[in-house]
Parts: structure tokens; sequence; C-alpha cells
């Protein structure tokens, strides 16, 4: 059994999304990967989610945020600088939910905190909730990664992971239950936590760890790094691999108002229909038909505007104004 731990010095989160992918799927037979990471300010979402039904994108892009899509499946989580990320994976017979339960056991003990692991491999003290979990099995080796709110900023969750236009209260009512590990023990730091997990990982594997620090300049000489940071970076993967969805937005302006029905297809529109009245129909039903085959973002919109001012030159008022509108909505 060879375990090997690794450390990521950088908080890009495309970057350590990359690395724990490039890391799975290079697994050699016996070994056991351990890599822990922080990440900077992001959405963080599940391989088959959609980032505009599951956070604020308008708040997202208006803070500079990250958006990243994860190569494993499960829910949409917004991480800071206050939470560490840790995953532990090896081939299936070596390594399972029941290792990795035992695993941060031994790491509550070593961190001497009043907590528990749940049935979901998370650890909770009392009522709320410390940390989450996502797992996957691949080609016969298993990947569990684990999210830990340590001194994370809770408050800016309602800002990010609530979606634009609804009023419920779902996410204030989950991150109720959410809770971080300083509550416990104030002085608690990602460093201890770090040294932590990988004596916790050496004690159950009876193994020394061979460690190694990561930094994203130079890139690491891992297999394929360079090409999967180009994917998982990209607007294609964080957006273009949404599932398909369809919305329906309501301006209102000072020349009327408007209603668009579209329908998104891996990021591209695919159907848009405009109500509006119909001293202006023709001017909508145009910009419809030319926004066919667009990715459904905000940069799409003025290059379409600006070639219907040659054919609409009359109506450059409307145009900027509803221009101004949909870029906006569909940040």
């Amino acid at each position: 059994m060879e375990l090997h731990s690794y450390s990521s010095q950088s908080t890009n989160p495309w970057f350590n999304q990359a690395v724990e992918d490039v890391l799975f799927n290079s697994l050699s037979p016996g070994q056991c990967v351990l890599l822990v990471w922080r990440n900077r300010s992001s959405v963080n979402i599940g391989k088959d989610q959609n980032p505009w039904l599951v956070c604020n994108t308008q708040n997202v892009h208006r803070k500079s945020l990250s958006i990243v899509r994860r190569l494993t499946y499960g829910g949409a989580i917004y991480q800071d600088p206050g939470h560490t990320n840790f995953s532990l994976m090896g081939n299936a017979n070596d390594i399972n939910t029941a290792v990795v339960k035992d695993i941060l056991t031994i790491l509550i003990d070593k961190l001497k905190i009043n907590a528990e692991c749940n049935e979901n491999n998370e650890i909770v003290i009392g009522k709320k909730k410390i940390s989450n979990t996502a797992t996957s099995i691949v080609n016969g080796n298993f990947m569990q990664h684990c999210t830990i709110r340590v001194q994370a900023e809770l408050s800016a969750v309602d800002e990010f992971m609530q979606r634009q236009g609804t009023n419920d209260n779902e996410t204030s009512s989950v991150i109720s239950k959410y809770g971080n590990l300083c509550e416990s023990n104030p002085l608690i730091q990602h460093e201890a936590i770090e040294r932590a997990l990988a004596s916790a990982c050496s004690e159950h594997f009876t193994v020394m760890p061979q460690e190694r620090r990561l930094n994203i300049n130079p890139l690491p000489d891992l297999p394929g790094l360079g090409t999967k940071l180009h994917l998982i970076s990209s607007w294609d993967w964080n957006y273009g691999q949404s599932p398909s969805f369809h919305r329906q937005l309501n301006g209102r302006f000072t020349w009327g108002t408007i209603k668009l029905e579209l329908t998104v297809i891996k990021g591209t529109i695919a159907y848009i229909h405009c109500h509006c009245t119909n001293q202006l129909r023709v001017l909508f039903n145009t910009f419809c038909d030319r926004m066919i085959g667009y990715p459904y973002q905000a940069k799409s919109v003025m290059p379409v505007i600006c070639n219907m001012m040659v054919d609409f030159g009359e109506s450059q008022h409307e145009l900027f104004e509803f221009a101004s509108w949909l870029e906006n909505e569909i940040t």
C-alpha cells in the first residue's frame, strides 16, 4: 500500500478541481491518495446541475465569483477560504465509505472537538452540519470528497445560493442547519486540519504518506493536467454542459412591457419567443430569430442588437433599453 498526500497551495477552484480529476484518473493499483485544498470564493456545482437554476448567477458575476462544475454528482455549495476540502481516493478494494468514516473519526479525535461522523460521512456538532460529502466510483476506483466549514462566511450563502427571482426561504432554512468547526474550537485552522488528516490516513493505513505540495505556477507535472484545466475553466464546461431548461423573463420599459420565453439546450438558445405590442412585434420577432444558436450569456446580446441597428435604426432607444435589461437578466 502506498499513501500519497498532496497539498494544494493554490485557491484557484478550477486548478484544484483539475488536480483532483487527474489524480483520480491516474491511480495505480495499491495506491491511496489524499488531496487537501482551499478555494477562493466560488460556487461549486454537481456534474448534472444547472447553474442558472441552483444559484444566483447575477450576484455570482457581480462579485466576480467563479462557478465550478465538478466531475462528481451532488448538490451545489458555496465555498470560500474558510472551507477546507479534501478527497480520499483509491481502488475500491482498498478504500470505501467505511474507510473514510474511520479516517474522519480519527480526525475528529485528533482535533479534540466534540463532534460525530454521521451515516453520510458528514461531520456534525449537535444539530449543526459541519461538512458535506460527494462520492464517485469509476472503473473500480473510489473517491469521496468532503468540504469542511472551518471559518466559512455562512451569511454569504443566501446571497449566492438563492436563485434570482425566488422569494422562498428554502436556502435560509438549509443554512440554518450549517455550522463552523471554529464554533467548537475557535483556534482551529486549515493547516491543523491538513496535518491531522495526513496523520489520520497514516494511522488507518499503517503507512507513512509521501507528501507533495502543489502550486499552479509552474504547473505540476501531473498527466493531462494542462488539458484538464483548460476544459474545467471553460464556459462550455461550467455552463454549456447544463441540462436543458425553460425560462420566462418579464421586462417593463418606458415604451411598454415584454415577456420572453426561452428554451436553452447545452447552454445555447434553442428557442425564444417574445410577447409584446403589435407595434414592436416585427422588431422583437427579428431579434428572437437572430438569437437562436447563441450561447445563453450576456455578451451574446449586444452583437445581435448592434447588427439590428442597421435594419431598425429608428428603434435605437427601444433596442438599447431592451439590451441593457436582457444582459442583466441572463448574466
